[in-house]
């Protein structure tokens, strides 16, 4: 935190033995300093701590997924959207 402002912000979802984590983000003048990535290993620990057993995310583009990838997280699919017919 800088002058009481948060700089980077996550949170999970969990249902039972599973979790997701969502919501991960940074605020633009505080990139590129790993805060994400120290925040996304806090919740991954917390899950782990808490006995969840599958923990799940999504990356927005490669970049990310090579951060994901770091903390031990593998691509092994690719979530489709629907979005309403016009």
């Amino acid at each position: 935190m800088e002058d009481s402002t948060a700089l980077c912000a996550g949170q999970r979802q969990p249902v039972g033995v599973v979790t997701e984590i969502v919501g991960v983000g940074t605020l633009p003048t505080a990139r590129r300093r790993g805060l994400a990535h120290a925040v996304t290993a806090v919740l991954v620990a917390d899950a782990r701590s808490r006995g969840i057993e599958t923990i799940f995310l999504s990356a927005g583009d490669d970049d990310v997924a090579r951060i994901h990838a770091r903390l031990g997280f593998r691509s092994v699919a690719t979530a489709l959207i629907a979005e309403p017919v016009e």
